[in-house]
């Protein structure tokens, strides 16, 4: 992730830890649907793949399941190094976790046959660029897949949760204040045109939690960020009290649901 964007895990959130479990259960969450996608993609033939603002290392973990090598790029010093322990379990030759910036990679031109991106995109202050650089490192017929946030179809609830519409517009507002674009989601495809890239295609990864059970909704959402809006004045704290006695009853009715999306664009660099 770049540091001159919205996200920086040490403000983002009022725990570190609790906000690193966060990103854990935010991988878990989608990653079933999540996979099939970059099966359909070509991604389990690829021999040299990159994952840029690759974190504490979950996302990584879970393609060393399907890939043999992959190779993690993240600017934040702590995340680098809790992921660089956090996958000293997989054999060392088959990972290496870089510090750097998405936008100036300090990668080799032509070197990587796919690269993922993944809910980064929407904390950079010029998305554009960060395309360019992916483009310039992947080899001809390379493939880039950028998955991200479109907050305007974050969560749907049944029954409906009072106030949540605040609580998003509310994070947009801190994030826009911080240079990002929490809707980015549904500017994917013409991003990764005007970086270059051809045969763009979109689509919606799901989550359900009749499907999933609760738990990986709860933990994947967190307090953290909730409480740091409050915190920081984007949002009042009976505005919170609200949307936590409506979450709590939209949870106890037996027939309930939460539904979460995030948009996943694809793109292919010139032979």
């Amino acid at each position: 992730m770049n540091s001159s964007g919205s996200y920086h895990i040490a403000d983002i959130a009022n725990s570190i830890e609790g906000e690193i479990n966060r990103l854990k259960a935010q991988v878990d969450l989608f990653w079933a649907n999540e996979w099939k996608h970059y099966q359909s993609h070509g991604l389990t033939g690829a021999k040299a793949v990159i994952e840029l603002g690759s974190g504490p290392g979950f996302l990584l973990e879970k393609l060393l399941t399907h890939i043999p090598h992959v190779t993690g790029l993240e600017i934040d010093r702590l995340l680098v190094d809790y992921a660089t322990d956090y996958l000293k379990k997989e054999k060392q030759s088959r990972w290496q976790v870089y510090e750097g910036d998405i936008i100036q990679t300090g990668m080799e031109d032509n070197t990587f046959d796919f690269a993922i991106s993944r809910l980064v995109l929407e904390h950079l202050p010029d998305p554009t660029k960060a395309i360019k650089e992916i483009y310039r490192i992947l080899k001809p017929g390379g493939k880039v897949i950028l998955v991200d946030n479109d907050f305007e179809m974050h969560i749907m609830t049944y029954p409906h949760v009072s106030g949540l519409r605040e609580l998003y517009d509310a994070y947009c507002q801190a994030r826009f204040a911080e240079g990002g674009n929490p809707k980015i989601g549904r500017e994917l495809p013409q991003i990764l045109k005007d970086g270059g890239f051809t045969n763009v295609q979109f689509d919606i990864v799901n989550a359900h939690s009749t499907i999933l059970g609760d738990e990986m909704f709860f933990q994947s959402e967190g307090v953290g960020i909730p409480y740091k809006l409050v915190q920081d004045g984007f949002l009042s704290s009976k505005d919170l009290g609200k949307i936590s006695v409506s979450w709590r009853k939209m949870v106890q009715d037996k027939h309930h649901a939460i539904v979460r999306q995030l948009c996943l664009a694809v793109g292919e660099k010139t032979v």
